[in-house]
């Protein structure tokens, strides 16, 4: 869960801010978590990551949930691989 941590802690304030060059950080930050996560737990990894998106999504306006959003699709992208 360190590796959850250390990318939820890059999101929130990407998402915060709201800036969409804050976007190739943010999907680097989950790449990396997807890199440090053993095979078995990349998809737990990532659902943890989306609700931790989702909840400041929720508390989210304007610009803010645009980016939020964007990150939530590029999750989603990556979810679908382990169809």
């Amino acid at each position: 869960m360190e590796h959850v941590h250390k990318c939820t802690s890059v999101l929130r304030p990407l998402i915060a801010e709201g800036e969409p060059n804050g976007i190739p950080l943010a999907e680097k930050a989950i790449k990396d978590l997807m890199d440090a996560t053993p095979a078995p737990g990349q998809r737990a990894s990532l659902e943890s990551v989306q609700a931790a998106v989702q909840a400041q999504r929720d508390a989210a306006e304007g610009c803010q949930l645009r980016f939020a959003d964007t990150i939530n699709d590029y999750i989603e992208k990556l979810m679908r691989s382990f169809e």
